[in-house]
């Protein structure tokens, strides 16, 4: 995500910036190419997930046309021998609204499962008229072949260098003194440097989580692997802990005495001292007082990723004790503060999973009744958050009335905080937890099949600024009445979010629903890889077409391996229509980092939805 043209200005002027962009740096994909733009109306585009399947997941593939002329028959091909494995009729699924005048057909080929590597050939008649990338069908294929890159890339984003020597010693706000040690942690985005534990704070609703949430997904992920008892985990699981205490000790370090945690480490534009950075502040009887963050901006999942990080038989800088013991006494301070240090007085479901999680992983480490008491009272708030609008039924609210909670990263939150719940969950609130949960995700799943949606992207009921309620598969351009929050991007987190929870929901039930929710991860974690408008592969190192981040016609900001770009927007202020990486020399606009710069939170999901298998 960006902060805008000044962080990019500073760091245009700083050449000798430490860490940020080792591992490696990607070519690709440059212009705004819509699906058939500049092909013959005979050829067939053939989107696939560009790196492949295991032999028992879901295998759809999208077919795009530009006219209705029959595609006739699609063949899978081994590579290897050349021989047709199977054959497939596509079926037609028409156009999609607002996304131009291309046709879509859809190729299930689920059945095919023997180890290999395919692609897939379509035509009519006698005529070939287009063919995909080849892709790969084995065992752990995302964890084979992503994880690395991924955990790799975390690395790579860690702070460090001039910037981390200065972070030892950081003044409160851009004229203020002080000495906080607020070194360590991650750089929040290709083309920002600065540390945040969220962003859009002055937005009641859409407060995003970045370092805390990538802290306690790297515990959750090694978690999750090793519950999953496969020696080829074994390598992964090492660098997992070892990443994930790096986070723990930067959570550590930048907690307040008496309070929660520092907001942000911010880095200013010119005509600053651009070797200045400094800790985000309120101004307090006219004196900077470094920003400390509430439940909702992060400080729940922080004390979720401390808590969990106590229980490991390694530590980091810190011990477990420490650890704990930072979790507990910022958990206390907010059980007393965390209305006051909200931006609008009222806590809303933001604050209801990021204390679910936090007073879930404190009880697992304690066992104390009081966090199993705590997580029970936000377990229920969440539970009575269900609500219906028109012919909308069992959407999340987001407020105590009826507003749609959307969100532009976390989306699958507050079903992946109540499943993680259910780890301490006392006799008899589990069947009503699932309930909760399954009817959360059938409205996920019904609305994301209300229109022609051949890819199965994950749609939202949305609201703008001006109240206006309508479903979506983008996120609006306005989402406040005021006329300078203009915020949207590519929303890889929130679908990746939302594959989290419905592979997690999927253990939990049987048969047919159980089905439908492992189909409708993939479906979100094959557009991240490739099966999409565009044919790009957003997870960098990975695929065809890796997309670069152009910053005003410069690639000076590199892209790296691992991580996950921002992701396709909808073109118009309401969020309808598909935009994707229209850029500088298009447009004219600093615009690039919508569409092509990698941010933290995307990267952290798509490693939880996998890892979770």
């Amino acid at each position: 995500m960006s902060a805008g043209m000044d962080r990019r200005r500073f760091l245009a002027g700083s050449a000798a910036v430490g860490g940020g962009t080792a591992v490696g740096a990607l070519g690709g994909t440059t212009a705004a190419t819509a699906a058939g733009r500049g092909r013959g109306r005979d050829e067939v585009r053939v989107h696939v997930n560009h790196v492949g399947h295991t032999p028992s997941a879901p295998k759809t593939a999208v077919l795009v046309t530009g006219d209705r002329a029959p595609v006739g028959w699609c063949a899978v091909v081994d590579t290897g021998s050349g021989e047709v494995v199977a054959r497939r009729r596509p079926h037609h699924v028409g156009r999609v609204r607002d996304w131009g005048d291309s046709h879509y057909w859809t190729v299930d080929f689920s059945e095919v499962t023997e180890e290999g590597e395919y692609l897939l050939r379509v035509g009519a008649g006698n005529h070939t008229r287009g063919e995909s990338v080849p892709f790969r069908i084995e065992p752990l294929a995302l964890e084979r072949d992503t994880l690395s890159d991924i955990v790799h890339w975390f690395k790579s984003a860690r702070c460090s260098g001039r910037f981390d020597r200065a972070d030892h010693s950081l003044p409160v706000g851009e004229n203020g003194s002080g000495s906080i040690d607020a070194h360590g942690g991650w750089y929040d985005a290709t083309g920002d440097f600065g540390k945040h534990f969220t962003q859009l704070s002055r937005h009641s609703y859409f407060n995003t989580l970045s370092i805390p949430l990538t802290a306690w997904v790297l515990f959750k992920a090694h978690e999750r692997l090793t519950a999953r008892d496969d020696e080829e985990f074994t390598q992964l699981r090492t660098w997992l802990c070892d990443e994930g205490l790096h986070g723990a000790d930067y959570l550590t370090r930048v907690k307040r005495p008496e309070g929660t945690f520092c907001h942000s480490v911010m880095q200013p534009g010119p005509p600053k001292d651009p070797a200045l950075r400094f800790l985000k502040a309120v101004e307090r009887d006219g004196e900077p007082v470094v920003r400390q963050v509430n439940h909702r901006e992060g400080a729940g999942v922080a004390i979720a990723a401390l808590a969990l990080a106590s229980t490991f038989d390694v530590t980091g800088e810190y011990d477990s004790a420490e650890y704990l013991r930072t979790a507990e006494n910022a958990f206390a301070y907010l059980r007393e503060h965390n209305v006051e240090l909200t931006n609008d007085g009222a806590e809303n479901i933001q604050d209801d999973y990021n204390a679910l999680v936090a007073a879930v992983e404190l009880h697992r480490a304690t066992g104390k009744s009081a966090y199993r008491e705590a997580a029970d009272e936000r377990a229920d708030n969440l539970l009575n958050r269900l609500s219906s609008w028109g012919p909308y039924r069992d959407y999340w609210r987001a407020d105590d009335g009826d507003r749609p909670y959307f969100h532009p990263s976390d989306a699958g939150m507050p079903v992946t905080s109540l499943l993680s719940y259910l780890d301490i969950a006392g006799p008899g609130r589990t069947e009503r937890v699932l309930e909760v949960v399954r009817r959360s995700l059938s409205f996920e799943m019904s609305i994301t099949a209300e229109v022609t949606n051949p890819y199965g992207y994950a749609r939202n009921l949305v609201q703008d600024g001006t109240g206006d309620r309508h479903s979506s598969f983008f996120f609006p351009h306005d989402v406040t009445p005021r006329a300078d929050d203009e915020w949207w991007q590519g929303e890889n987190a929130r679908i990746a979010s939302l594959a989290t929870a419905a592979r997690l929901a999927a253990e939990r039930f049987e048969g047919e629903f159980a089905e439908r929710l492992r189909r409708y991860a993939a479906d979100q974690l094959d557009w991240i890889l490739g099966r999409n408008p565009f044919d790009v592969c957003m997870l960098g190192g990975s695929g065809r077409n890796n997309p670069r981040y152009m910053w005003k016609g410069s690639w000076q900001f590199l892209n790296t391996a691992g991580g996950i770009v921002n992701g396709i927007t909808g073109e118009n202020p309401d969020g309808s229509g598909i935009l994707w990486n229209r850029g500088y020399a298009e447009t004219g606009k600093d615009w690039d980092w919508r569409w092509t710069e990698q941010w933290l939170p995307h990267t952290t999901w798509y490693l939880f939805a996998v890892s979770v298998g």
